[in-house]
C-alpha cells in the first residue's frame, strides 16, 4: 500500500459532519460517474434520451405469450418480450398495465430483494393454507415430518455402502440402489427387486449381454403423471452429505434455521424467496423442539443461466437423544398433488450437536429430485455432482455467516489502512454493513428466480455471446436512485482454477486489465477489513487515480471465496459518500448499484485450488447501471448497443488476460 492518505480529516481523516440518521446520501457523483464514463468510453456523445428514440406504436398482445403483470419495482414483463427471438431494442410502454396499489392481504415484508413474502404468492398457497389445518391432512403432515426425521437421523449417521466418498474424502454422494433398498417405499422396492432379478439371471451367456434397466430408467417408472395425464420428465436424484465443526452455538444455528427471515438472510446465496404458510405445531415452550412449519421456498444459483427451484415442504425441529438436534425438510406433493413442481425434497436437513467452547458439530444432508433437462453442458456437472445445491454449499454458507457475525461483533477487529489513514470503529461497521448490503442486492439481482424477469439481448444472428438484460424502475428504495436501471449479464467457461480467477478479478493490480473504465487509471487499495481466514475474503476500499494523481472515483468491494463458489461485488462511491460512511452514516441510506462477478467451479472441491485449472470454472458477469434518471418503460437502441459493447469488451479483456496468464503461468495475484 502507498503512504498517501485517501481520506482527510484532523482526527479520523474524514470531514466531520452532523447528519440526520434518516438522511439519504445520493452518491450522485459515484453513480453518475459510471453512466458518464460508460458512454464516453463507448463513443456516445451523451446518454440517449427518451425523446431521441420514441417507442413504436401500440401493438395487439400476443395470444400465445400474453403480457404478464409485474409489480412496480420490476416492469420487465409489462408489455415486454417473452421469447428468445424477441428484440430488446423496442420496449413499448403502451403495453404496460396500469399501476396497481399493493394488496394489503398479500403484504411484502422481506428485505431489499423482497425475499420473504408475508402473505401468499398464488392461489395454490391459499388452497394449501386452507386445507392443511383440516383433519386428517394436518395429522398426516405431522406424521410425514416425523417419518422424515427418522430417515434423516439414520442416513446422516450411516457409512458405506450408503454413502460414497468423493475425491477429497469429505464430500460424499449417496448410493441410489442402497438407499432404495433401505428406505424405498413398497412400490419402489418391488421395482428394484425386478431389476435385481434381471441382474441375477445373467450367467455369462449371450443373454447376459442384453441391456438391463438402469437406475435412471427405474426413476422414470416412478415419475407421477401431470394433470393432463402425460408422464412428466424424469427427475434426477441429487444427494450429498457433509460435516463440520463450526464456532456457532446450537441455539443460534437453530434460530437461523427455524426463523424464516433469519434463514433467508443467512442463506441468501441459496434462498431467493421463502415464506411460512402455516405452523401445525408450536412445540415446547421457549424452544423449537416439536415445531412443525409448512413452508414455501425458491432456491437459486448466483447466475441467471440456471433455472431456480420451487418447493412446498414441511420443516420439523426435534430434540434427539445424546443432546442432538435435528431439523428436517420434506416435500408435500404426496398430500397436495396440485403443488407438484420440477423439484422435490426428500428428507433433507441437518443434525446439530453442541460441543465445548461454543462450537457445534453439524452433519448436513441434501437429498432432492430435480429436473436437469434445462441445464447447459457447462452447468450440468456442477449440478449433477451435488456441488451446486448440495450439503457442502449449505455448510459453507454457515461458515460465511459466522465470519460476518464475528467481524461485526468484534470491538477491536483490525482495519488495515495506508499510513496516515484512520477510520474509526463506527466507520468500520458502516463499511462492513454497506458491503453486506451490496452482496445481498447482487445475489438478488443476478439469479434466475421468478421475481427476476430476464430477457435476451439480441444484436446479430452471428453473435455467440449470450447476454441477458433486466430492467428495473425504483421509486421507493432509498438505497437506490429513483431512476430506470438496467442489469445486464453474461456467462462463460474458463480453463482456469476458480481460485486463480478469483484473485485476478479482485486484486487492485489487475483491475485495469479487465475494467473498461480503469484502463488509464491507477487503482490502489487504501484500506481493507478481513472476513475469515482466507486473505482474499475481505471488504476493500479502493481509489482510482489518473496520470496527474487526481482521484477520479472510490470503490467499495467485497470479495469472498470458498470451495463451492466465489463472488467479487463492488460499487463506486463519491468522496461525500465515503466520508459519511467513515463517520458512521447509515449504510442503508447510501445510494449504490452493485456490479460484479460470481465464480462457480466445474469439478469437485479437491480440484478447486489445482494449478492446472482442473475442470475449469464458470464466470458470471453482471453490471448494474443507470439508464435514465427518469423512470421509463423502454430502452432506446443506443443504450442497448452500449450495454452490448461494455460486456463484450469486458469478456474479451478477461479472456485475453486468462490466456496470457495461463501461457506464462503468471497467476501471482494474492
Amino acid at each position: 500500500m502507498e503512504s498517501s492518505s485517501a481520506i482527510n480529516s484532523s482526527s479520523c481523516n474524514v470531514p466531520q459532519m452532523t447528519m440526520n440518521g434518516d438522511e439519504v446520501i445520493n452518491n450522485h457523483a459515484g453513480i453518475d460517474y459510471y453512466q458518464q464514463q460508460v458512454y464516453q468510453n463507448m463513443n456516445v456523445t451523451e446518454p440517449p434520451t427518451i425523446q431521441s428514440n420514441p417507442p413504436p406504436p401500440n401493438q395487439e398482445p400476443d395470444p400465445i405469450f400474453p403480457i404478464s403483470s409485474m409489480d412496480n419495482n420490476n416492469i420487465f414483463g409489462n408489455g415486454g418480450f417473452n421469447r428468445a427471438s424477441d428484440n430488446l431494442h423496442y420496449y413499448s410502454p403502451a403495453n404496460a398495465p396500469p399501476h396497481q396499489e399493493p394488496d394489503p392481504g398479500f403484504p411484502n415484508v422481506g428485505g431489499m430483494n423482497s425475499k420473504i413474502s408475508g402473505g401468499f404468492n398464488r392461489a395454490s398457497d391459499l388452497l394449501l393454507v386452507v386445507s392443511m389445518y383440516s383433519e386428517p391432512t394436518k395429522s398426516e403432515i405431522i406424521a410425514l415430518a416425523e417419518s422424515a426425521m427418522n430417515e434423516l437421523s439414520k442416513i446422516a449417521l450411516e457409512g458405506q455402502p450408503l454413502w460414497v466418498p468423493q475425491k477429497d474424502k469429505k464430500f460424499e454422494t449417496i448410493n441410489d440402489m442402497e438407499y432404495l433398498r433401505q428406505f424405498g417405499e413398497v412400490r419402489e422396492i418391488e421395482s428394484l427387486r425386478e431389476i435385481m432379478k434381471l441382474v441375477e439371471v445373467g450367467n455369462g451367456s449371450s443373454s447376459s449381454q442384453y441391456l438391463l434397466p438402469t437406475v435412471d430408467s427405474f426413476r422414470r417408472e416412478l415419475v407421477p403423471l401431470s394433470l393432463s395425464g402425460v408422464p412428466k420428465e424424469a427427475l434426477q436424484t441429487e444427494a450429498s452429505r457433509d460435516m463440520a465443526y463450526l464456532e456457532i452455538s446450537s441455539t443460534k444455528l437453530l434460530h437461523s434455521l427455524m426463523d424464516v427471515k433469519e434463514w433467508s438472510k443467512a442463506f441468501d446465496n441459496i434462498v431467493a424467496r421463502a415464506a411460512v404458510l402455516g405452523t401445525l405445531s408450536n412445540g415446547a415452550e421457549e424452544s423449537y423442539a416439536g415445531k412443525v412449519q409448512v413452508m414455501y421456498a425458491e432456491y437459486h444459483l448466483p447466475t441467471p443461466f440456471v433455472p431456480s427451484r420451487e418447493c412446498y415442504f414441511a420443516r420439523y425441529c426435534k430434540q434427539l437423544p445424546y443432546e442432538m438436534w435435528g431439523v428436517v425438510d420434506v416435500s408435500l406433493e404426496k398430500h397436495f398433488p396440485s403443488l407438484a413442481t420440477n423439484f422435490r425434497r426428500r428428507p433433507s436437513g441437518c443434525l446439530i450437536k453442541p460441543m465445548p467452547d461454543g462450537f457445534s458439530k453439524i452433519i448436513w444432508v441434501e437429498h432432492v429430485e430435480a429436473d436437469h433437462s434445462q441445464l447447459s453442458n457447462h452447468f450440468r456437472p456442477l449440478v449433477t455432482t451435488g456441488l451446486a445445491f448440495g450439503a457442502t454449499r449449505w455448510i459453507n454458507s454457515i461458515v460465511r455467516l459466522i465470519d460476518s457475525s464475528q467481524i461485526m461483533e468484534a470491538t477491536t477487529a483490525p482495519i488495515y489502512v495506508d499510513h496516515g489513514v484512520m477510520i474509526p470503529q463506527a466507520g468500520r461497521k458502516s463499511f462492513l454493513n454497506l458491503a453486506d448490503r451490496l452482496v445481498r442486492s447482487f445475489c438478488g439481482d443476478i439469479n434466475a428466480s421468478m421475481g427476476n424477469q430476464w430477457m435476451p439481448l439480441i444484436s446479430s444472428e452471428s453473435d455467440s455471446l449470450d447476454v441477458r438484460v433486466m430492467i428495473k424502475n425504483n421509486i421507493e428504495d432509498p438505497g437506490k436512485p429513483i431512476a430506470t436501471t438496467v442489469v445486464f449479464s453474461t456467462c462463460l467457461w474458463f480453463k482456469v482454477s476458480p481460485s486463480n480467477l478469483f484473485n485476478f478479478l479482485r486484486h487492485e493490480d489487475s483491475r485495469n486489465k479487465w475494467d473498461l473504465l480503469s484502463h488509464k487509471l491507477t487503482i490502489r487499495e487504501f484500506a481493507y477489513m478481513n472476513k475469515g481466514i482466507n486473505p482474499g475474503n475481505r471488504v476493500s476500499l479502493m481509489r482510482a487515480m489518473n496520470s496527474q494523481d487526481k482521484i477520479e472515483i472510490f470503490y467499495i468491494q467485497e470479495s469472498y471465496t470458498d470451495t463451492t463458489g466465489s463472488h467479487i461485488v463492488y460499487a463506486p462511491l463519491d468522496e461525500f459518500a465515503l466520508s459519511a460512511l467513515a463517520n458512521g452514516a447509515n449504510p442503508n441510506k447510501i445510494m449504490v448499484l452493485p456490479s460484479g462477478f460470481s465464480i462457480l467451479p466445474c469439478g469437485f472441491p479437491s480440484d478447486y485450488y489445482g494449478e492446472d485449472g482442473g475442470s475449469g470454472c464458470i464466470l458470471t458477469i453482471a453490471f448494474h447501471i443507470i439508464e435514465s434518471h427518469n423512470v421509463r418503460l423502454y430502452i432506446p437502441p443506443e443504450s442497448v448497443m452500449t450495454m452490448k459493447k461494455i460486456i463484450s469488451e469486458t469478456v474479451t479483456n478477461i479472456k485475453d488476460a486468462v490466456m496470457y496468464n495461463n501461457h506464462t503461468n503468471n497467476w501471482h495475484y494474492n
